[in-house]
């Protein structure tokens, strides 16, 4: 009994190749890479909350703890209107020299924060203020503050031309002048402010 020739052409024939899942181990591994660099780029572009920052309850305490821990006279704000929120104020050791920092958050959702240190070093100025330029000078309560503000009008700062309280002091934020101007307006070293500390 003979083979149809039609039988004969399919036994001679090549499998079909197979769909879906052929595939080397080269191309698994490509596909592996996008897949992954896909995902990383989706989790880059999510915003997400670094940290939530809550309103600090009692400046006066803690400017009173670093400054018996300092031997230092630092400025608290002093009589800010409605508005203003102390957001975070700690002792900054991490990068010398020693920084007192007072930052609040302003009216208009923006940010100021008072600086100080007892060291006199140059750089700590250039530090604070981003290395921003210098746009002239300014007189609050009875004393000369330099402008400083960032190419990028991001950032501006104030830096005062004497020591208050014996400590070298610059205002800083996002803030507009105005707002940086009261807020440097209202510091007073802790033994010369209304606040009292009760804890």
């Amino acid at each position: 009994m003979s083979t149809p020739p039609s039988a004969q052409a399919q036994a001679g024939a090549p499998a079909p190749a197979r769909r879906g899942m052929s595939g080397t181990a080269k191309n698994m591994v490509i596909s592996m890479i996008v897949l992954i660099a896909g995902c990383l780029v989706l989790i880059a572009l999510v915003p997400r909350v670094g940290s939530v920052q809550q309103p600090v309850a009692n400046v006066a305490a803690i400017a009173r703890e670093v400054g018996i821990d300092q031997k230092w006279d630092v400025a608290v704000a002093d009589g800010l209107p409605k508005g203003w929120t102390a957001t975070n104020v700690t002792l900054m050791t991490d990068d010398p020299p020693d920084t007192w920092q007072a930052g609040y958050t302003t009216p208009g959702t923006h940010y100021a924060a008072v600086v100080q240190t007892s060291s006199d070093d140059r750089s700590w100025v250039t530090r604070q203020t981003g290395a921003a330029k210098k746009v002239g000078t300014v007189s609050i309560g009875g004393a000369t503050w330099t402008r400083y503000d960032r190419n990028d009008g991001e950032q501006r700062a104030l830096v005062r031309s004497t020591p208050l309280g014996g400590l070298h002091t610059a205002v800083i934020g996002t803030a507009p002048w105005s707002q940086l101007t009261l807020f440097a307006k209202s510091l007073r070293p802790l033994s010369h402010s209304t606040l009292h500390p009760t804890s």
